[in-house]
């Protein structure tokens, strides 16, 4: 059977372990729209595949993001012979594919100065145990475009796993997407600063199974952003939380830290991700919500909030409204689709529901 997604045409997998994941749609276009990007500022793009599965991102990034410098490494022997199938069936036959496992492959050509412009790493779980030899295999100012499945874990319910994974300990609570999107770029930024460099986050996607970031490497730690960590404290029964900037924290409640407090998009970068992204509609229709998120930390579910003060919930666009009115920030978040960005404390939002409500 044949699967068409985007230019490319792909052959079904019927092995036990192979599939096709059409969730992952959304973050192969965005990966093409990145790369896209990155073409228009360098025209020679060497793209690194850690995990390129039976090849639906290496066709449809060769084919779409006209890129053809692409390596495509991938580990199970089976997955390898359908690669090679499916790269037949579109007519690719200058992609270069290897059967290793990714760290070992990653580090070989560091050792060996071949670095890349482009890594994707696509792995199952939590991408920690590639995170050293991803930057070590990136040029200063290469991307890497990676994935986590570590929902469990980066949303609070596997506490020791979160302390072996990331070093962090993470919290369950609504905000927990956007709160595992911070931890993962934290992982990234520490790592990298031990070797004397520091990311840029372009892009923080979760899909509502996975999370899809995209992060620059750039040269030393003098511009990073390592004084934007801090943690939250977040009051599991109120669902109040509050971010503070250093270890001195006041209140009761679990802590999640120290984490990346910073901005976790670049707004002008997603301009021109919406701008090479004509045909992808999805795409587009979640890079503008992106776009459009006030970049502060964490948000309120206003429908949680306002079932635990024991009020009908308003509408959405008429709280963020008043929020603006009275001078905070306030919008809309894809990592939640009842929640509410926005720099009032929890007192000021609760105070703006019951406002609301008395109103209607």
């Amino acid at each position: 059977m044949i699967i068409e997604e985007g230019k490319g045409k792909f052959i079904k997998p019927e092995k036990k372990g192979l599939f096709y994941n059409p969730r992952g749609k959304l973050s192969r276009e965005l990966g093409i729209a990145i790369l896209r990007v990155e073409k228009e500022l360098k025209n020679d793009i060497c793209v690194f595949e850690c995990m390129a599965g039976i090849g639906f991102r290496t066709i449809r990034y060769y084919l779409e993001a006209n890129i053809k410098n692409i390596w495509a490494n991938e580990a199970n022997e089976e997955a390898i012979e359908i690669l090679k199938e499916n790269l037949k069936l579109n007519g690719i036959n200058d992609v270069k594919i290897t059967n290793f496992d990714a760290k070992k492959i990653l580090l070989e050509n560091a050792l060996n100065g071949n670095r890349f412009d482009f890594i994707d790493l696509d792995s199952f779980g939590s991408p920690s145990e590639f995170v050293f030899s991803v930057i070590m295999a990136l040029k200063l100012e290469g991307i890497v475009y990676f994935t986590s499945t570590d929902g469990f874990t980066l949303c609070g319910l596997k506490q020791k796993a979160s302390i072996k994974n990331y070093g962090i300990h993470s919290v369950n609570s609504k905000f927990c997407h956007e709160l595992g999107a911070r931890i993962l770029i934290s992982q990234f930024m520490k790592v990298a600063g031990n070797l004397n460099m520091h990311f840029e986050p372009l892009v923080s996607f979760f899909d509502g199974y996975s999370w899809r970031i995209a992060l620059r490497l750039k040269k030393g730690v003098e511009n990073a952003n390592f004084d934007k960590f801090g943690y939250v404290l977040y009051d599991p029964i109120t669902k109040a939380f509050k971010v503070f900037k250093d270890n001195h924290i006041e209140g009761k409640g679990l802590i999640s830290g120290p984490i990346y407090l910073d901005k976790i998009h670049k707004t002008d970068y997603i301009d021109k991700l919406i701008e090479v992204s004509k045909e992808f509609d999805d795409l587009r229709k979640v890079l503008e919500k992106i776009k459009n998120e006030e970049n502060i930390p964490f948000f309120y579910d206003y429908q949680e909030i306002c079932d635990i003060v024991s009020i009908s919930p308003p509408p959405r666009r008429r709280i963020i409204k008043q929020l603006k009115k009275l001078g905070f920030l306030a919008s809309e978040t894809h990592f939640n689709p009842y929640g509410i960005k926005t720099n009032a404390n929890y007192e000021e939002f609760v105070k703006v529901l019951k406002m609301l409500v008395v109103k209607n």
